[in-house]
């Protein structure tokens, strides 16, 4: 299979899936948020009251939606601080990264082109041989912005500061900048500045 690979990692409201949706359409690459996967599941989760599902399917991947045991969520509805709040407590559960692992892999397998998949450890775990593996970073603040923007300001810099430090400590698969991983600190960077960036990086490959 000759399916290009690319992983984007980084803290909240970085620009990942604004960024990874961008260079999937320019590159002809289908594309995949993990982070929708988590909060997808938070959702039903919290929806329905329980903690397990039997089947997940993503139905259609603009926008991203899913289909949990019958259930629909659409990325528009996975925006809230109660749902950022829970999925990122789902996302230590061992059994549930296996799970989102698995579905990411069954995505990039099924891919006739290739993917770019955004998340918090796509290079560093889920997809340790990528073709190019890329980190994004800015400032706390800058990030704060973003996803007020995001999230239709239901998203405070302080629910942001949480989630980093739940996902820098947990103890499975923490974040963490990818081993040869493309670091780009978009702090002052257009989106098209970005893109270019990444571009001349597979160039070179």
């Amino acid at each position: 299979m000759n399916s290009k690979l690319i992983t984007l990692d980084g803290p909240s409201g970085v620009g990942k899936t604004t960024i990874g949706k961008k260079l999937a359409s320019d590159l002809n690459l289908d594309f995949i948020s993990s982070g929708m996967l988590y909060r997808a599941i938070a959702s039903h989760f919290d929806i329905k009251g329980v903690n397990s599902f039997n089947e997940i399917q993503l139905t259609s991947k603009e926008p991203i939606t899913f289909v949990i045991d019958g259930e629909t969520y659409t990325e528009k509805l996975l925006y809230s601080s109660k749902i950022n709040e829970k999925s990122s407590e789902i996302a230590q559960q061992i059994e549930i990264r296996q799970i989102v692992s698995n579905v990411l892999r069954f995505l990039f397998e099924s891919s006739s082109n290739g993917l770019v998949v955004e998340g918090r450890d796509m290079g560093s775990v889920v997809f340790q041989d990528a073709d190019l593996k890329i980190y994004l970073d800015a400032s706390e603040s800058t990030r704060s912005k973003r996803r007020l923007a995001q999230s239709g300001s239901k998203e405070s810099i302080e629910d942001l500061r949480n989630r980093d430090l739940r996902d820098i400590n947990r103890k499975n698969s923490p974040l963490v900048v990818p081993e040869d991983a493309l670091v780009i600190d978009n702090e002052n960077m257009t989106i098209e500045d970005v893109i270019k960036k990444i571009k001349e990086n597979l160039k070179l490959q």
